[in-house]
Parts: C-alpha cells; sequence; structure tokens
C-alpha cells in the first residue's frame, strides 16, 4: 500500500494581470484595457493589477498576507500598494485583490521594462514583466 504524505498546502497565484481600469457590479468585477506594454506619458502611468490566489485542499485556513510590488530594471521598488488581508481555505473560494498604480512620468527612459509582482505572506508567488514603450506596438 502506497502511503504518501501529503504536501504542505501549496497556495499560488494563478492570475497576474494588468488592465487600464476595473469596474465592480453586483459583486463581479471586470476589466477593461488588458495591458501588455505600458506607454508612459506626461501624467505619468495609471494602471490597476488583478492578482487571484489558489490554495490546494491541503492550505491552511486563515489569514494571510498580500501586496504588489511594481519595480524598475534594477529591482528597486517603484511602488508598493498597501497590505491586503486575505483568507484561503483549501480549494475552496479563492481570494483576490486589486491595487491601483499611479506612477510619476519620470521613469529613467522611455524604453525598458516594469516588474509586477505578486506577493503571499512576504513571499513572491508570481511575477511579470511589461515592456515601457514609447508608443504602442501595433
Amino acid at each position: 500500500m502506497y502511503n504518501a504524505k501529503p504536501c504542505d498546502g501549496v497556495v499560488e497565484c494563478t492570475a497576474l494581470v494588468l488592465a487600464e481600469g476595473c469596474a465592480e457590479l453586483d459583486g463581479r468585477l471586470t476589466l477593461f484595457g488588458i495591458l501588455d506594454e505600458l506607454r508612459p506619458g506626461a501624467e505619468g502611468l495609471h494602471f490597476v493589477v488583478y492578482a487571484k490566489f489558489e490554495g490546494c485542499e491541503h492550505a491552511d485556513g486563515g489569514e494571510r498576507r498580500a501586496r504588489i510590488l511594481v519595480t524598475d530594471e534594477d529591482g528597486e521598488v517603484l511602488e508598493e500598494s498597501v497590505e491586503y488581508s486575505v483568507w484561503l481555505s483549501g480549494e475552496e473560494g479563492p481570494a483576490t485583490i486589486v491595487a491601483s498604480f499611479d506612477l510619476s512620468g519620470d521613469l529613467g527612459g522611455e524604453e525598458g521594462l516594469l516588474w509586477v509582482e505578486a506577493e503571499l505572506d512576504e513571499e513572491t508567488l508570481a511575477q511579470t514583466a511589461i515592456p515601457l514603450r514609447e508608443r504602442y506596438n501595433v
């Protein structure tokens, strides 16, 4: 008989999405203007980040702390969200957060990358790079 030890309660960030904005109606969130690049302007950058955290059946219930970080190519934190309290209970009910960011127009050049990270209990669970472009690519 195979006697496998259960896992330690894996939690993953199953979605990390940047968008121009969002709206909520009747408890349902809609993201609009999904972004795959950013175009800095004189008034800076405004965008939202949606993150979804899910746990396996062995994930302990209870409160956890989540936040979103935006860093430059050198790893310097440009802005971070407030810490959100999220509750995970096994495979039931994923936890989601939405953070809004307003970055200044001076990002050290027109081209480059920003990194967006989703953290849970101070551990990076997901990370994505988003290019800064002088113009939108078509």
